[in-house]
């Protein structure tokens, strides 16, 4: 009979665990980077230069067991896989930490199918068992991980991780493959200690309700909070931010400043010129470029962009404003819609 509160028998998921809060990050917030090669495959599918930086700086690094957070809270999954699921509208580094006992009759070689939407490592009492780190973003990635257990207790200590971008799978499965049965015991969790950090979403609505604002004459610190969150949102490449750029773009061609102060009025020039208008420009952030909405917004982003600063270095690409202008006139589909979608920002139809 072998010991702990649970059985593991062959086939059976590991599904119990004491797991950490999540340690999240923003990963290469101020690196730039090469220019992205314009052939290269783009879409929903395709790896991001974020993740391919992601590749090369987390995929193989030492991770040292003895960093480990405190876990405390224990868990268990579903459909045989754990997971730690979610969105975030910028480049994050998510890390977790769990914890459990397992239980052998003698000491050997136990195989688990380890499962994965990022990346895990194992140890078994500080040595090093297993390290699966593909990373292959929302893809459930599978290996066969023969794990040297020793007769009676071992304390599993396993290290979960992903790069968020958008939407993102960040899960864990393992699945016993061999025949003799295992026990599985939770250990003592750690004491408690104040959750972590966790960053909330920018409200990507700021700029509407920024508009709106300025439409009804609602002047004062209310509305420069509302300007200060829109330029946040803009000059940190969240995902969707192009909608609060036409905003912006919007904002000075109908007015000069004269109702914030003048620090932060001249933000709006240096957030315009310093964004990312296309794939092709340097930046290393998690915006989609896909989609026939974005796509437009995109590229009406460029044109009005070029066009109220045409003299301007836009930094992401190296090109002058009138540059940018004629670089969105000749990617976009159908030029009229283009700039028929540019003056309703302009007059504020669309703003």
């Amino acid at each position: 009979m072998s010991q702990g509160d649970w059985q593991l028998a062959q086939g059976d998921a590991l599904t119990r665990f004491l797991v950490s809060g999540a340690k999240a990050e923003r990963f290469a917030e101020f690196y730039t980077g090469e220019t992205d090669d314009p052939a290269r495959e783009v879409g929903p599918d395709a790896v991001s230069f974020c993740r391919r930086v992601f590749l090369q700086t987390h995929a193989r690094r030492h991770v040292d067991p003895a960093q480990a957070l405190p876990c405390r809270e224990a868990t268990a999954g579903v459909d045989n896989t754990l997971a730690f699921s979610g969105f975030r509208p910028q480049a994050y580094h998510l890390q977790r930490w769990l914890r459990v006992d397992l239980f052998a009759p003698y000491r050997g070689i136990f195989t688990f199918r380890l499962a994965t939407c990022g990346g895990v490592r194992i140890w078994n009492d500080g040595e090093l068992l297993a390290c699966f780190t593909p990373f292959a973003r929302n893809i459930l990635q599978h290996t066969d991980a023969p794990l040297r257990l020793n007769a009676g207790r071992n304390s599993l200590l396993i290290h979960l991780e992903e790069l968020f971008e958008r939407e993102t799978l960040f899960a864990l499965g393992m699945i016993y493959l061999d025949e003799p049965t295992l026990g599985v015991a939770l250990p003592e969790a750690c004491p408690p200690i104040a959750p972590p950090a966790v960053c909330e979403p920018a409200q990507d609505d700021s700029a509407c309700r920024l508009m709106t604002m300025m439409a009804q004459r609602e002047y004062g610190p209310e509305l420069d909070a509302l300007l200060l969150r829109t330029l946040k949102c803009v000059s940190g490449r969240e995902e969707g931010s192009v909608f609060a750029l036409l905003a912006l773009l919007s904002l000075w061609h109908r007015h000069q400043g004269e109702y914030f102060p003048g620090v932060l009025w001249r933000r709006v020039k240096s957030t315009v010129l310093g964004y990312r208008y296309w794939h092709d420009e340097r930046g290393c952030d998690v915006m989609a470029f896909w989609g026939d909405e974005k796509v437009l917004a995109f590229q009406t982003a460029q044109y009005l962009a070029g066009q109220l600063f045409p003299e301007a270095l836009f930094i992401a690409s190296g090109r002058r404003g009138q540059q940018q202008q004629r670089l969105a006139l000749m990617r976009a589909a159908d030029t009229r819609t283009l700039r028929e979608q540019a003056e309703a920002y302009l007059t504020g139809a669309k703003a």
